[in-house]
């Protein structure tokens, strides 16, 4: 498996082959073919909002990095965990966290995600939660990066979809999840679905425009676990679908 990090002495954004001997979020060692984690896109500080939001510090990218790269081998093993679910897992995941002036997490939520599963989702949120991240200068600070994962390249991928293949049961869902979205005072919503040959998701994640729909996803992700789609025929599907 390919993934951020230091593990074996590598420079920073270095890819490490070998699907890593770790332990998983509370789980046994996986033992599927290894998938891929790319390394991560530059990070963006907070300098652009600092002139408009005093509240908003600096924050030293190098040491940001750091700290990702730190986070890693952890986020790495949140989705190896989900692999052993579903061994066609995959997708980029962007996440943005506040820091506080003493270096901890205020917030973390998924900014964006094609990932498609909650659970692997919030196994990543914990970990960067729980993450020591540098202290911002000039108040809180705020930490973005994205990463991306690929399934072995012996595993099938699914059968992309488009939102109007979810046909007439996902129209019906819609106050459903109007009403899940007012949770999250009506930020914009990102839902991606894994759906099962009998037309049942095998898996949802959801992503969000900012930190308030953290409070929807379980909400959103659950009224999507009840609907049964449309068939995709011989293999599963995988779509995303803006809830706004």
């Amino acid at each position: 498996m390919k993934f951020i990090g230091l593990l074996r002495g590598t420079v920073p954004l270095v890819a490490v082959s070998a699907f890593a001997a770790l332990p998983g979020c509370g789980g046994a060692d996986p033992t599927p073919a290894a998938p891929v984690m790319r390394d991560a896109e530059p990070i963006e500080t907070s300098r652009s909002t600092m002139s408009s939001r005093s509240e908003i510090g600096g924050m030293n990218e190098e040491k940001v990095q750091a700290a990702f790269e730190r986070a890693a081998p952890r986020l790495s093993r949140c989705y190896q965990r989900g692999v052993q679910r579903l061994p066609y897992l995959g997708g980029e995941i962007r996440f943005k966290v506040r820091v506080t002036e003493e270096g901890t997490a205020r917030w973390a939520f998924v900014k964006d995600s094609t990932l498609g599963d909650r659970e692997t989702e919030t196994c990543m949120l914990g970990v960067l939660k729980a993450t020591r991240w540098p202290k911002p200068v000039g108040g809180e600070g705020l930490a973005e990066n994205s990463f991306t994962f690929e399934p072995s390249s012996d595993e099938r991928p699914p059968v992309p979809w488009t939102p109007d293949q979810l046909g007439t049961p996902y129209k019906k869902a819609q106050p459903a999840l109007n009403s899940c979205r007012s949770q999250a005072g009506g930020t914009q919503l990102k839902a991606t679905l894994y759906i099962d040959t009998d037309g049942k998701p095998l898996s949802v994640g959801v992503s969000s425009a900012d930190e308030r729909g953290e409070e929807a996803a379980e909400c959103v992700a659950g009224a999507l676990r009840e609907i049964t789609f449309p068939s995709p025929g011989s293999y599963a599907s995988k779509v995303s679908v803006d809830i706004d």
